[in-house]
């Protein structure tokens, strides 16, 4: 483990970063004690932005290590997470940030399969967005996995092919980092729905979705999932 920097130097965004970066590294224990830090600072500062943020992120890693273990008491805390973003976000008049909140809100309630629940949620996100453009097709093709998952499977591809046209059609400005983890977390997520109905379109995804993936070193997590989810095709698609 890294050793931890003098909590006195830092501010809050500087906790938040350092929890940022450990998460993008797939170091979560390390990545919950910097955001634990960020919070206790940014209420301090009372930078509520960041506090909403925070919780955000500490939901990011709930949901990584409740992918990772399976453990349903990782998928409540960051569920709650995601309620107090939001709280906080409402109580402060926040509008940069209510939008990522319902976002949030959505990805909990996929982790607990309500998919109509999620497709509610992230519609609000969407109503709410702020940010870039590309970011928004993000939004858009997570809305579109909640709908085919729960069982609208046209409407749900289409919305995630209109998503990834969204991020491809406004990348430019944006960090190219992200820009590779919405379009990998894409590709990944429709191979995944349609390797079943469409085996030959499902390949083609997952292929370009290693291809983004490999392209940036920084996409740790990202191949990590892709190759979990390219050890399901070899036993079902042959």
């Amino acid at each position: 483990m890294e050793k931890l920097p003098k909590q006195d130097r830092l501010s809050g965004l500087r906790w938040h970063q350092l929890s940022e970066e450990a998460r993008e590294q797939d170091k979560h224990p390390e990545a919950l004690k910097f955001i634990e830090e960020a919070i206790v600072n940014y209420q301090q500062e009372k930078n509520y932005e960041g506090l909403s943020q925070a919780l955000q992120s500490r939901f990011l890693i709930y949901k990584h290590l409740f992918l990772l273990t399976k453990d349903n008491v990782f998928a409540f805390m960051g569920q709650k997470d995601s309620q107090t973003s939001l709280w906080i976000s409402q109580k402060y008049n926040l509008q940069k940030t209510i939008g990522s909140c319902y976002f949030r809100l959505g990805e909990a309630a996929m982790l607990f399969e309500k998919y109509k629940e999620a497709v509610e949620q992230y519609q609000k996100a969407i109503n709410n967005f702020y940010g870039f453009k590309a970011e928004k097709g993000d939004y858009r093709y997570h809305l579109g996995e909640a709908l085919y998952r729960s069982g609208e499977k046209k409407e749900g591809k289409e919305k995630m092919l209109q998503g990834l046209q969204e991020i491809q059609k406004n990348k430019k400005g944006v960090d190219p980092f992200l820009i590779h983890v919405w379009e990998s977390g894409c590709h990944s997520r429709l191979a995944e729905l349609i390797k079943d109905d469409e085996p030959e379109e499902a390949k083609k995804h997952l292929q370009q979705a290693e291809k983004i993936a490999n392209s940036d070193e920084k996409l740790i997590i990202r191949r990590r999932q892709i190759k979990e989810l390219a050890k399901n095709f070899k036993k079902n698609i042959h």
